[in-house]
């Protein structure tokens, strides 16, 4: 009897969208519903098959509002008791839903996590994305609670959601982290699962993963601060660069190298733009 509601935001991305909505539609145990957050993207989406669809119900922002606009809308447009959210630019595997309801018998649990599998290490983007960016050799061998709230491949109690205030629609990226801190002060915690996997619909360019990496690690107020420009200096130099010269692959090195100042610089940009986009909070 459980209904579960899938929120997918997307700019752009309707090369991958396809792919994305497919794996939410063959899911094990059904999602009741698909909303699909066009968040101010150049054109309507062009699928004739996704805009006629009955499983997908399409809100479109005539300008780009960001992440945390584009979450709190949908969250409140959901009819589920369970919102399950995937990036377009991802799939979830067949089970995705299934595993995860498995964890929300404890109250507590506020979101449940799948794990990132790369499908391709063959350039250095790819091993580098890998390597920095989902930390896959990194991932824990078993299910465990954890601090960080992610939202690329997540399903969350819905009344949790709303419990906390909703999504900050002022936030273009570090909204999924500021609502998991809130979630935490309530004493709710996040789960995530190794066994429980998310796949890339496509390799990434190099001027993509450092975009994503820059947003995943700005500062969580989103105004850039010296502080943490050395903070992300220091990072790129240990563990990042170190690991790529252990692993005696300079040209992911290189890019480890680029990451700090590209932060610095998207900083600025998304500061600038939520200064002169300033919204109200609801």
């Amino acid at each position: 009897n459980l209904k579960v509601s899938a929120v997918v935001p997307c700019l752009n991305q309707w090369d991958t969208l396809p792919l994305c909505l497919e794996s939410i539609m063959k899911q094990s145990l059904r999602v009741c519903e698909i909303i699909l957050i066009d968040d101010g993207s150049k054109t309507e989406c062009p699928d004739p098959s996704i805009r006629k669809s009955p499983h997908v119900k399409i809100l479109r922002n005539e300008v780009n509002q960001g992440r945390g606009f584009s979450r709190a809308l949908a969250s409140k447009e959901a009819s589920g008791q369970f919102l399950l959210f995937v990036d377009a630019t991802n799939q979830v595997e067949e089970r995705f839903v299934e595993k995860c309801l498995s964890h929300f018998d404890d109250p507590k649990v506020a979101a449940v996590s799948g794990t990132y599998s790369s499908q391709s290490q063959s350039t250095a983007v790819d091993r580098w994305r890998s390597r920095h960016l989902f930390r896959e050799s990194h991932t824990p061998q078993v299910a465990e609670p954890c601090k960080m709230l992610i939202t690329y491949g997540t399903m969350m109690r819905t009344s949790v959601v709303m419990e906390a205030g909703n999504f900050n629609p002022n936030l273009s990226y570090k909204e999924d982290q500021e609502l998991g801190e809130r979630l935490g002060k309530l004493g709710y915690f996040m789960i995530g699962d190794p066994g429980i996997k998310i796949y890339p619909s496509k390799s990434n360019s190099l001027a993509q993963i450092l975009e994503r990496y820059a947003r995943w690690n700005m500062d969580p107020d989103e105004k850039p601060s010296v502080k943490g420009y050395f903070h992300n200096l220091k990072a790129s130099i240990k563990p990042m660069m170190q690991e790529d010269l252990e692993e005696r692959d300079l040209p992911c090195a290189l890019i480890s190298l680029l990451v700090p100042h590209l932060q610095l610089f998207h900083g600025v940009k998304t500061y600038i733009k939520n200064k002169n986009e300033k919204r109200k909070y609801s």
